[in-house]
């Protein structure tokens, strides 16, 4: 992905550009995900969905979305406060996504409308109570999890 393409897609999502040695980081508010990460999927040269991740900042979750271009990464980020940790599925548009949203739903708590393993578990057992927080999160306390899971 040349340097122009990532500034005209960022002109038209009102990105902002992040770049490292490894990747190029369109950041992205929750409501333009879907739109970027169907344009840069489009983008001849990108390969896949390589895996998205997610962690905690403590008032939100961030998100991001890495596409592989050979030797780097065009990374779509964004993030979703605790209070409300929603955004939209783009599995309809990048169907490697489907389980990539699911695990961080389980994970983190980020449910993402749209995905068919939305309000269903994917890595946690059925048993995982529903008011404990997701294990990847600053509340989670494996301790108190565990008890509840009657691991101990």
């Amino acid at each position: 992905m040349s340097d122009e393409q990532v500034r005209a897609l960022a002109t038209e999502l009102g990105a902002t550009i992040g770049t490292n040695t490894k990747s190029i980081e369109l950041i992205v508010p929750p409501d333009k995900v879907p739109a970027a990460c169907k344009m840069v999927a489009a983008i001849p040269g990108l390969y896949h969905l390589s895996t998205m991740t997610g962690f905690d900042k403590g008032d939100s979750i961030e998100i991001l979305y890495h596409f592989w271009e050979g030797k780097r990464f065009v990374d779509v980020r964004t993030s979703v406060p605790k209070s409300a940790p929603r955004l939209k599925s783009i599995s309809g548009e990048v169907a490697a996504a489907t389980l990539y949203e699911a695990e961080i739903q389980d994970i983190l708590g980020v449910t993402f409308d749209g995905n068919p393993y939305q309000g269903k578990r994917l890595l946690l057992p059925d048993n995982y109570p529903a008011d404990a927080p997701p294990p990847l999160t600053k509340e989670a306390d494996p301790e108190k999890i565990r008890k509840m899971l009657e691991l101990e």
